[in-house]
């Protein structure tokens, strides 16, 4: 039960210096308990100096620096048994280790970081899902609409282009365009809807869907669960511009990236974040709806790596919002971006 509450770090050692008497009465019961627990803390600063000061070093369980800002309290019941104290923050680099499965610890609190890498990835392998989803539907649409010859469907042709440049597999192609050509396939139909959300900003979701029912009703869901509202058509939508957007993937700098852009007929461009190997993310490159392909091509015909152009709604002025507000609306985000039938969801949120 104690190692589900939190204690600030004097607290906590002084709790460990008070229970001392009781766990070496116990401690042959709990040596396996003991032997494997392990806690590990962030950032003590002051915290850890005061804590140190008014707890007695019989009393502190064995401490390893892993660095300046960095450490493990280690509890084992050889520490305990020798008596021993507050481990010298000198001591040897050799052993400055972080508990792993490697030496034998088995951990009861998983570390920060391993916990966000395992959400990242989360959601990369979520986005990447929703892409393969995307361009699934594209190319049935397109199929519904001209045959599932790309040579003489010029639309379906550049669909299956700009899929394999955003790194959709040839197989998911495949698949895609003979699911397409079956009769028993239903046709995608495009349409949106608009929610007004937290911190007075909106949403306007995108929806590719064979069953607007369906799409409706899920979308509703998220919206009372949330505590959103449903927007008239409309009343949300007024806030942003309707753009074709072209995310081309280059090395280039920005000064000839937007020459190139202005040469294929874009309106404006911004650059994508970095990777995490800080290179370049690209360039979102902006054209009004009716230039989007024609844009899109000419980079192509300049040398360009063009891995997206579709259709987006772009925010007019985005509306500062609280972080409580903020952090709501990324949530009812999150949850309508899971869902088959949606998408794409934009905002006009800073």
């Amino acid at each position: 039960d104690i190692a589900k509450m939190r204690f600030s770090t004097p607290s906590l050692l002084l709790l460990c210096a008070a229970a001392l008497p009781t766990v070496t009465a116990v401690h042959s019961s709990l040596s396996p308990f003991l032997a494997d627990l392990r806690i590990v803390t962030t950032g003590w600063g002051e915290d850890m100096e005061k804590g140190l000061a008014f707890a007695s070093s019989s009393a502190v369980p064995a401490l390893r620096r892993t660095d300046a800002n960095k450490c493990s309290l280690q509890s084992s019941s050889t520490a305990f048994a020798r008596g021993e104290g507050v481990m010298a923050a000198t001591e040897s680099p050799a052993r400055m280790q972080r508990p792993t499965a490697t030496n034998g610890a088995s951990s009861l609190f998983m570390g920060r970081a391993a916990a966000v890498r395992a959400n990242k990835k989360g959601k990369t392998d979520a986005a990447k899902a929703k892409l393969y989803s995307r361009y699934g539907k594209m190319v049935t649409m397109a199929v519904k609409a001209g045959g599932a010859d790309p040579v003489s469907n010029a639309q379906l042709s550049k669909i299956i282009d700009q899929a394999k440049s955003a790194g959709v597999p040839k197989a998911n192609l495949e698949n895609a365009l003979k699911k397409a050509t079956s009769k028993d396939t239903a046709d995608y139909k495009e349409s949106q809807m608009e929610i007004y959300a937290h911190g007075g900003i909106g949403f306007v979701i995108d929806i590719l869907t064979d069953n607007n029912n369906r799409a409706a009703g899920d979308i509703r869901t998220v919206v009372n669960k949330k505590n959103l509202k449903l927007a008239e058509p409309g009343s949300v939508a007024f806030n942003f511009d309707h753009v074709g957007r072209v995310q081309v993937q280059t090395d280039a700098d920005e000064d000839t990236m937007t020459e190139a852009a202005v040469d294929a007929g874009a309106d404006d461009l911004e650059a994508m974040p970095e990777d995490e190997d800080g290179k370049s993310g690209g360039f979102n490159i902006y054209t009004d709806k009716g230039d989007l392909m024609a844009v899109a091509d000419a980079l192509k015909e300049a040398g360009y790596t063009v891995t997206d152009a579709v259709f987006i709604w772009k925010p007019k002025a985005p509306v500062e919002v609280t972080e409580e507000e903020e952090e709501m609306n990324l949530e009812a985000i999150d949850m309508l971006e899971e869902l088959d039938d949606v998408d794409a969801v934009f905002t006009n949120m800073a």
